[in-house]
C-alpha cells in the first residue's frame, strides 16, 4: 500500500508517504493530501497553471471537484521543505469513472469498453523542478495506486499537449478516446487498464496530432495511439490477452 503512517519528524499537516529518490532534487517527500490541504493544493495547482506558456493545457478543477478528490480520492503531493513541487491525484469517484469509460466506448464504437476509467488528475510540475522527471515519478505512483485497487485508470489531456502525452505513454497508456466539450476544448482519453497485457504493437500509421477527425475516425476501427513521434501519434491495432 503507498499509504503509510505520518512521520513524526515531518510536517504534521500533510500525510507524509515515502521519501522520493530523485538525482537533481534531494530530500523530496511523497505525501497524500487531505481536504484540510485545499488552500495548500489550490495556490500551487493555480499559480503553475498561471505560469504555463499554454494556460489551457491544464483544465482547472471546479472547487467542488478538488474538495471532493482531496477528501475521498488519492492526491499526492511531492513537497520539498515543505512546499509542493508536484501533484498528482487519482480520482476514486465512480460517477465520474463510468463517463470516462463512456466517452472511451463511444469514441470506439464499444471496441474499448472499459467499463469504469478512473482519472489520473492534477498531473503539474513547478516550473523550476521540470526536466528531472518529477511527472513521470508521480505517474508512476499513480499507476501503482490503481494497479493496488485494480482499477482502470485514465489521463484527460489537451489534443496538442505532447508533453503530458508522452509522459502517459511512457506509462502504457492507450489513447482511447477523444472528446469535444462544449467549451471549444478538445480532449484526448488515455487508458490503462490492469485486467489486459497489451502485445507489442505493429505501427499502422501516423496521424498529426492536429488531425482530431483522423484520429477518430481510427478510433473507430478499433485502433488505439501507443506513442508520440515528433507531432504525430502512432496509431495501431492492439494485441491483447487476458
Amino acid at each position: 500500500m503507498l499509504r503509510k503512517l505520518c512521520s513524526s519528524n515531518f510536517s504534521a499537516d500533510m500525510r507524509y508517504i515515502r521519501d522520493i529518490e530523485n538525482k537533481k532534487y534531494k530530500g523530496l517527500r511523497l505525501c497524500q493530501a487531505e481536504l484540510t490541504d485545499y488552500g495548500k493544493v489550490f495556490a500551487f495547482l493555480d499559480g503553475c497553471r498561471n505560469a504555463l506558456d499554454r494556460i489551457e493545457f491544464f483544465y482547472p478543477y471546479t472547487e467542488e471537484e478538488l474538495r471532493a478528490v482531496l477528501e475521498n480520492g488519492m492526491f499526492m503531493c511531492a513537497l520539498e521543505n515543505n512546499e509542493i513541487v508536484a501533484t498528482c491525484a487519482v480520482d476514486t469517484d465512480e460517477g465520474y469513472a463510468k463517463q470516462l469509460a463512456e466517452i472511451i466506448k463511444t469514441s470506439t464504437c464499444g471496441k474499448e469498453n472499459p467499463g469504469l476509467a478512473y482519472e489520473a488528475s492534477g498531473l503539474m510540475v513547478r516550473e523550476d523542478h521540470r526536466g528531472a522527471g518529477l511527472a513521470s515519478y508521480m505517474l508512476d505512483r499513480a499507476v501503482e495506486f490503481a494497479e493496488s485497487r485494480k482499477i482502470n485508470l485514465c489521463g484527460v489531456v489537451h489534443y496538442l499537449n505532447k508533453a503530458s502525452m508522452a509522459t502517459f505513454f511512457g506509462r502504457k497508456f492507450l489513447l482511447s478516446g477523444i472528446f469535444e466539450p462544449i467549451n471549444g476544448y478538445k480532449f484526448v482519453y488515455l487508458l490503462k487498464k490492469f485486467k489486459f497485457y497489451y502485445s507489442k504493437p505493429e505501427r499502422y500509421g501516423k496521424i498529426d496530432i492536429t488531425e482530431v477527425e483522423e484520429q477518430k475516425a481510427a478510433l473507430q476501427k478499433g485502433l488505439q495511439g501507443f506513442a508520440l513521434d515528433g507531432d504525430t501519434v502512432l496509431y495501431s491495432e492492439i494485441s491483447l490477452r487476458a
